[in-house]
This record gives structure tokens, sequence and C-alpha cells, in this order.
């Protein structure tokens, strides 16, 4: 969020977030590329097929806090 109101107030003319944060924000860092390995990513999709199946048990949990609401 800091970094969000630096760029709304110190943004030059039609200077897009983008170019902001390479030639301001990061422009002295340094870094380097990391790729996940097989099984994070595996175990990732896994984890979202199982929290996606999961959307309808909160559903409904929410569904009846509201049909319950004020009885």
């Amino acid at each position: 969020m800091a970094i969000l109101a630096s760029y709304m107030v110190n943004k030059e003319q039609r200077e897009g977030l983008a170019d902001y944060l390479t030639t301001k924000v990061f422009k002295d860092a340094e870094g380097q590329e990391v790729y996940p390995d097989s099984a994070d990513v595996n175990g990732f999709a896994l984890f979202m097929e199982r929290y996606t199946e999961g959307l309808a048990i909160e559903q409904a949990a929410v569904d009846h806090f509201v049909e319950n609401w004020k009885k």
C-alpha cells in the first residue's frame, strides 16, 4: 500500500506503475529468478482442487447463517 501511495504522489505525468516500479522503486535492486519445483506445483494444484471442492461447504454455511440470522 505504501508503494502505491508513493506512486500516486510522486509519479511523473503519464508514468505508468510498471515504469515507476522499474525506474524508481527497484532501480538498484539485485535479484534472481526462482522457478518452482514440480512437487510444489503438484501440491498447490491438489490444494486448489480440494479448496474449490470445499467452497460448496462454505456456501452452505453462509446460506444457513443467512436463513437463520434473526429467528
